[in-house]
């Protein structure tokens, strides 16, 4: 009895689904004519999605220099000074920059480490926007810890490094995965 419910259980063979004529399922020459259509539909689904993929760290890339440019912007318009001395006291002194750059280069080793995890993984890999929102939120640290703006620059390549390559290595995946698709779509009948 309990060969017979594991029997059931497994997924039947082409040939038992042929043979396989009940009233509730159609026939198997109706499968053949909805297979190829199902079949370049979820390839073109797959391909959109990769396409977006692969734009979306050019979307991450934009959004960082935008952050900077507006970072760079305010303090050469010095408007960082411009913010009130309670809202400075508020907050309290800021953290020494030696202890700014300790924490940027801890942040930015981990994030190395996982975007070089994503890309020798097996799987997908996906696009942190951490990666973005990251080293961004570094700017204030250091525009209240030294504000004539030294250490924007080490921000800004720790930053542009660590998007770079999360960029490249999603459109390595997301151009070879296009590719195995397009040919599995020439490959479909018409």
């Amino acid at each position: 009895m309990l060969g017979h419910m594991i029997g059931q259980l497994k997924p039947k063979t082409s040939s038992a689904r042929t043979n396989d004529h009940s009233p509730l399922r159609p026939h198997h020459q109706a499968d053949r004519s909805i297979s190829p259509d199902h079949g370049r539909h979820a390839i073109l689904v797959s391909l959109n999605e990769l396409q977006a993929l692969s734009r979306r760290g050019l979307w991450g890339i934009l959004l960082f220099l935008t952050l900077s440019a507006v970072t760079l912007y305010c303090r050469e318009a010095g408007l960082f000074a411009l913010v009130p001395a309670d809202l400075k006291d508020l907050f309290g002194e800021p953290p020494p920059t030696h202890l700014l750059h300790i924490a940027l280069a801890v942040s930015w080793l981990s994030a190395l480490v996982l975007i070089l995890g994503r890309v020798t993984g097996e799987g997908r890999p996906c696009y942190s926007w951490y990666n973005v929102g990251l080293p961004a939120a570094f700017y204030p640290l250091y525009v209240f810890a030294d504000p004539a703006g030294t250490h924007f620059p080490a921000v800004f390549a720790a930053g542009l490094v660590l998007l770079v390559i999360e960029y490249v290595s999603v459109l390595c995946y997301a151009s070879k995965a296009i590719r195995e698709e397009s040919e599995r779509l020439s490959q479909l009948p018409n």
